[in-house]
């Protein structure tokens, strides 16, 4: 458009210049030929004729002047015409680009949108995919779970059942309420309880065996594993002793003791507690370290009141209380000093079948002492005159109570 405007004023000057030329000239004619003196006819006719010459001259002059500045004019306009089409073109490529750039980000914004959207249902199905990983993880954790809580439903009950279940091989003298010590010849008796099956087998402190069915016995093994060696005929066990000088003659019912065992509750055992034998209190007689007993604060002497808030006057009562206990810890009352207590004990799990104590006879003076292990290799005699739990029914502190 400058370039335009420069043509066209550089053709208006130079049209401009040339009309004023001729005007110039024009009036130079007509003042020449005015001072020119009149005279004769010849010169009167070559006056006119230049005059006529001059006129065309200057009518030439003019016609191509005008001719320039129409030319000049059609020029102009063309320039104009130039221009605006130039013009025009400018602003249709400049709106031909805006409508580019206006679909370029139209099609930038709806790819985005499609990218986001894409995106986002991308995100959508991963995360409805993780959720249903989720669930199903969570229905198969529950269906471990469940499998797992079965079996260890199905293990403690195979458990319990083997606890009812009598194995003459597992059963120690100490089980029975009899005690042994060791002699050059064989076995006699240092101690048995004065209550339970064993009280009515007959049998005294200080006898000495010396056979049973028949067959001679020298460690405590080979004396239960006889005895009960006809367990399954029902037939009376044949135990020969030497008492006072004299050999005597037994016939011992083993059945009782098998009653006895099988009626017997382990969970004194996982509870760490040693009781009288006193069917009518449920007294304390010595608490195992490390056993729910021993952390919960109870200590020997202490008579226990309640359980699980139930009144426990009798041992039964008290059997009963711990075979029903479910939960993880439970409240026990005892009677100390004559001082009411409560205490909290842990509930042991029913699935560890590791023992810890048993019912332990009333012994002489001095019982109450603490219980020492003992290894299980080789039975020991406790002296008559001494304090002493039974070794073969001493508890084996393994995998104590979590704290």
């Amino acid at each position: 458009m400058k370039t335009t405007f420069f043509h066209f004023a550089r053709t208006a000057f130079t049209s401009g210049a040339i009309l004023l030329t001729t005007t110039w000239f024009g009036a130079a004619a007509q003042e020449s030929t005015g001072q020119e003196p009149t005279g004769g006819a010849s010169n009167s006719n070559q006056a006119e004729k230049s005059r006529q010459e001059a006129r065309e001259t200057a009518k030439e002059k003019i016609d191509a002047a005008r001719e320039t500045k129409q030319g000049a004019r059609e020029e102009i306009r063309d320039a104009r015409e130039g221009a605006r089409d130039t013009a025009r073109e400018d602003r249709q490529t400049t709106r031909n680009a805006r409508e580019g750039a206006r679909d370029s980000v139209r099609d930038a914004r709806v790819e985005k949108r499609d990218a986001v959207y894409d995106a986002r249902e991308g995100g959508r199905d991963t995360a409805r995919e993780d959720r249903q990983a989720t669930r199903n993880g969570r229905e198969e954790a529950r269906d471990t779970v469940g499998d797992e809580r079965r079996t260890i439903r199905e293990a403690r009950r195979d458990m319990r059942g083997a606890r009812r279940e009598f194995i003459a091989s597992r059963i120690r003298s100490g089980d029975l309420g009899l005690w042994f010590r060791r002699m050059t010849d064989g076995l006699a008796v240092s101690d048995i309880a004065r209550s339970g099956a064993i009280s009515q087998s007959g049998l005294k402190e200080g006898d000495e065996i010396v056979s049973v069915n028949g067959q001679t016995v020298s460690s405590e093994r080979e004396f239960v594993d006889q005895l009960f060696a006809g367990q399954d005929n029902n037939k009376p066990a044949q135990v020969v002793v030497h008492r006072n000088g004299q050999e005597q003659m037994l016939w011992i019912q083993t059945k009782p003791f098998i009653e006895e065992h099988l009626n017997s509750d382990d969970r004194l055992r996982d509870f760490g507690l040693i009781l009288n034998q006193d069917p009518n209190h449920v007294q304390v007689q010595a608490v195992i370290p490390q056993s729910p007993a021993f952390y919960a604060g109870v200590k020997g002497g202490d008579v226990i009141t309640g359980f699980s808030g139930q009144r426990v006057a009798k041992l039964a009562d008290f059997i009963k209380s711990l075979a029903t206990a479910n939960n993880s810890t439970a409240q026990v009352d005892v009677n100390r000093n004559n001082q009411s207590r409560q205490l909290e004990i842990e509930v042991p799990d029913q699935f560890q079948n590791q023992p810890r104590t048993a019912l332990r006879p009333n012994f002489d003076a001095n019982a109450g002492q603490r219980p020492v292990q003992q290894q299980p290799a080789q039975p020991q005699a406790a002296p008559n005159n001494a304090s002493r739990v039974p070794a073969n029914t001493q508890p084996r502190l393994i995998n104590p109570p979590r704290q």
